[in-house]
């Protein structure tokens, strides 16, 4: 998965915009209508790459570009087309209160929690599982004593912040469709990072999503688009 979300990222950045909007259509037909699960591994890993690239001023840039290119499919054009835009969360900002009540509980400074998290203890994780600090949660995330529960703890929680889900985003725990799914429901996450967790999800996830009042109008109609498009022939 890591050579193939470089190779991604690669495209991404230097291959024609065209060349590279065609590799996630095509990905997303075949995921959508053809029920291919290599295309639906590739856009899972999509998921975690897009959310680093969205960090890169050259791929910022290049966004419009992406947005006037053409796809003969006008359903996979329209949902591609949204793949490749940066809607920021339903709802902004950890309240301080909050934040204030995490760094309570913890009581440790950024250093120590970061020490913290790297260490195999339960008692420290339940902790830091409330850490207002995003390289603490990368680092939780990536340590193997840490349980697929506490991640969803994490991924669901609210009220939370978008930079307090991205860690779990580009993590390997997005392999898993319970956590793409507790992300894409979470008002806090980014809507363009929700919309492309949302095309990886089975279709028994979508009707939960389009009817979740907390979650943008745009997330719901496209999960809405995302059922239907699936339950019709491809023309």
């Amino acid at each position: 998965p890591k050579i193939i979300e470089a190779k991604i990222v690669s495209l991404m950045l230097n291959a024609p915009e065209q060349v590279a909007f065609n590799d996630i259509a095509e990905h997303i037909e075949d995921s959508i209508f053809n029920r291919a699960a290599e295309a639906s591994r590739y856009l899972i890993i999509c998921v975690r790459a897009f959310a680093k690239l969205l960090q890169l001023k050259q791929f910022q840039a290049k966004l419009r570009d992406f947005f006037e290119c053409q796809y003969p499919n006008e359903t996979i054009l329209h949902l591609t087309r949204h793949y490749f835009t940066d809607y920021d969360s339903s709802r902004k900002g950890l309240p301080e209160t909050e934040a204030q009540n995490a760094q309570t509980l913890i009581s440790q400074p950024l250093g120590v929690q970061k020490a913290m998290a790297r260490m195999h203890l339960r008692a420290h994780h339940e902790a830091l599982l409330y850490s207002p600090w995003p390289q603490v949660i990368e680092i939780l995330c990536s340590n193997p004593a840490v349980q697929e529960r506490d991640i969803m703890f994490m991924a669901s929680r609210r009220p939370t912040m978008n930079e307090l889900l991205e860690p779990i985003l580009v993590s390997q725990w997005t392999s898993r469709s319970e956590i793409r799914f507790a992300l894409a429901a979470n008002p806090a996450l980014k809507v363009s990072h929700a919309f492309r967790c949302a095309l990886t999800l089975p279709s028994t996830k979508l009707p939960i999503l389009s009817e979740m009042p907390e979650l943008h109008p745009v997330l719901r109609n496209l999960a809405q688009f995302i059922l239907k498009a699936s339950k019709e022939p491809l023309n």
